[in-house]
């Protein structure tokens, strides 16, 4: 099982109110040890990932999804090949500005954590896909569910 990892790089928004729910965002990568193209926005991830694991050279999107979540309640997404991550809001916007989420996911049992606003938090999987490939999931909790949506990575493309 491979350890989460923490973010390369990461900008913070303005403050948010704490009210519920809190919408998380999760991207699907996979990560490849034989295709060496990275997506533009995963180019900051990718460094990320690979100072833990230098043999993967690729990096691209596979999918994004979004769901709203009230505080103490738990959602499961779909990643690929029928496996799931499970996550559960455990607390709202606290004094230090941070949310807490607890995740299962592919081979990481239980993974508790107090993400800042707008903050992808990258956690790499031990799944690989039949094609080899290994699921990153990167995760962003914000309670801001009202206002324009600025998109799902909080740096430039």
């Amino acid at each position: 099982m491979m350890p989460a990892l923490l973010p390369a790089i990461l900008l913070l928004s303005p403050a948010c109110p704490t009210d519920d729910p809190v919408r998380v965002t999760v991207v699907i990568v996979l990560a490849s040890e034989t295709d060496k193209k990275v997506d533009r926005a995963l180019v900051n991830l990718a460094k990320a990932v690979q100072n833990r694991d230098p043999k993967l050279v690729g990096f691209r999107v596979h999918a994004t999804a979004e769901k709203s979540i009230a505080v103490g309640a738990s959602a499961t997404i779909a990643l690929v090949e029928k496996q799931e991550l499970k996550v559960t809001v455990t607390r709202p916007k606290g004094e230090d500005g941070r949310i807490a989420l607890t995740l299962s996911a592919p081979g990481v049992d239980f993974v508790t954590y107090g993400c800042a606003c707008d903050k992808f938090f990258p956690i790499a999987t031990d799944y690989r896909t039949k094609k080899g490939e290994l699921v990153v999931v990167a995760i962003m909790a914000k309670p801001c569910t009202l206002g324009k949506k600025k998109g799902w990575f909080p740096w430039p493309e």
